[in-house]
């Protein structure tokens, strides 16, 4: 990074505080101060997969920046195996599930306290099978996401009409976060009927991550725990809530102290897409340079989002980054100058209209993939990028570990794909199928490339997590 961006992002730092580990906000500080350092967010048991120094390293210590794939719903249907040949074939090294499914209605009826547990077992031994009888080079990881910000998520769980610029979907509402308050009254933004008494997250969520994390604690096939998929807590004008992000961050020390007083291997992810999303606060006004008047706002939340421990940290960034939108990338390049490690766990390019298409992403998805944009955008220092950056440039210039593309299962009647696909934003099924696999083994060529010449950490090999 040049020493302006470096200088530019530490007069950030340096105007913050930390706040407490409850999540409060921090006070301005003196603006000639030295930056205090965020809490470290690395985690290394040996035997599993690592973060240490913001970078993603597998069992034996090799850097595993990496392509992925998304199978929301792999867990609850037929396709494994074939799913785990096609992606050892594309060079991809992980997947992601989501352990409630997604977008089905009615959900899977396994996806329920009793019967879950045995299916993430019976899924983390089939990869472990699989993993033993092929290169250890070759081994292949899973992101459990513990629940899904949309519905169906979790059985008794209350979703509601929260989301003011999506009012088809039922979301969790933003009391759900709120710890020691068990029951709350709501009334749902985009109308309807209030909710009584719903449950928040200690009634239904906290127990089941307790019992899925106890099933898959000893699994050296498990990449890691993500929070949730997507999730958020807006404020609500209907409900004068003004403190939805207080309870995030709070939700998001409770949940990782309750993760790790089970489980001290694994990594753990937070739930989020991107921080203007989960805070609602689009500070570029949907254009390429940032309003010097609002990036204060974010950055100051992102200060209170690093410091969202407890005894322990988050470790890993989630990230979901469609059509070139810029708020990823600005966390990637803020969360890389802190040495905290993000990846993108959904990657996606959405088919539709011409026009749109050509808005997008130039009108050629595979191409995108490859080379990018050419698109002036200004970067979070306030410097001008001549050009969006194709997948492996990105990863190599945010430090971005791992890119799983959206809607990505293996093709073909025997890995039963119909459940995870998505025809306008995916791979599978679709027009440029063909092309866009093609595109995105080049990607996982190039990052196992630079895995290779790296080789093992001696970083990774000394440290061990407190």
């Amino acid at each position: 990074m040049r020493i302006g961006a470096l200088l530019a992002v530490s007069f950030v730092l340096a105007v913050m505080l930390p706040g407490t580990a409850g999540g409060q906000a921090p006070q301005a500080g003196d603006p000639s101060a030295e930056p205090s350092a965020v809490p470290s967010h690395d985690w290394r048991e040996a035997g599993f997969v690592a973060v240490v120094d913001g970078r993603l390293f597998d069992p034996d210590c090799w850097p595993l920046a990496s392509v992925g794939s998304n199978v929301p719903n792999l867990m609850f249907r037929g396709g494994l195996a074939e799913n785990l040949e096609w992606m050892r074939r594309h060079g991809m090294r992980w997947f992601r599930v989501i352990v409630t499914g997604h977008a089905r209605t009615p959900p899977y009826a396994d996806a329920v306290v009793g019967r879950v547990e045995g299916r993430l077992t019976r899924l983390l031994r089939e990869v472990e099978a699989f993993n033993a009888a092929h290169d250890p080079r070759e081994s292949i990881y899973v992101l459990a996401s513990l629940t899904d910000y949309y519905e169906p998520g979790l059985t008794g769980d209350r979703h509601g009409y929260d989301k003011p610029d999506w009012c088809l979907a039922r979301v969790l509402n933003a009391p759900w976060f709120r710890r020691g308050v068990r029951s709350y009254d709501f009334r749902q933004e985009c109308g309807g009927e209030p909710l009584a008494g719903a449950p928040n997250y200690e009634v239904n969520y906290k127990p089941w991550v307790q019992r899925v994390v106890t099933a898959g604690a000893d699994s050296p096939a498990l990449l890691g725990w993500q929070l949730g998929n997507e999730m958020k807590a807006r404020d609500s004008a209907s409900n004068a809530i003004a403190e939805a992000y207080d309870w995030y961050l709070d939700w998001t020390i409770d949940m990782v102290e309750t993760i790790r007083a089970i489980d001290r291997a694994h990594l753990i992810f937070a739930g989020g897409q991107h921080m203007a999303e989960l805070i609602d606060w689009h500070y570029r006004a949907d254009g390429p340079d940032i309003r010097p008047d609002l990036r204060p706002h974010w950055q100051e939340h992102w200060d209170r989002m690093l410091r969202a421990c407890g005894e322990h940290c988050w470790n890993v960034w989630s990230l979901s980054y469609y059509d070139f939108q810029l708020y990823p990338v600005d966390d990637a390049m803020l969360l890389q100058r802190s040495g905290v490690a993000t990846m993108v766990v959904e990657h996606g390019l959405s088919l539709g209209p011409r026009e749109d298409e050509l808005r997008n992403f130039g009108g050629s998805r595979p191409l995108a993939v490859r080379e990018g944009l050419d698109r002036p955008w200004q970067d979070l220092t306030g410097t001008w990028q001549p050009r969006l950056w194709g997948v492996a440039e990105l990863a190599e210039r945010t430090g971005l570990q791992g890119v799983a593309p959206w809607s990505s299962p293996a093709p073909g009647p025997g890995a039963d794909p119909l459940p995870d696909a998505d025809t306008q934003r995916g791979i599978t099924n679709v027009p440029d199928e063909t092309e866009m696999w093609q595109a995105w083994s080049e990607v996982t060529a190039q990052l196992e490339a630079s895995n290779r010449r790296a080789g093992p950490s001696a970083a990774c090999e000394s440290h061990r997590s407190s």
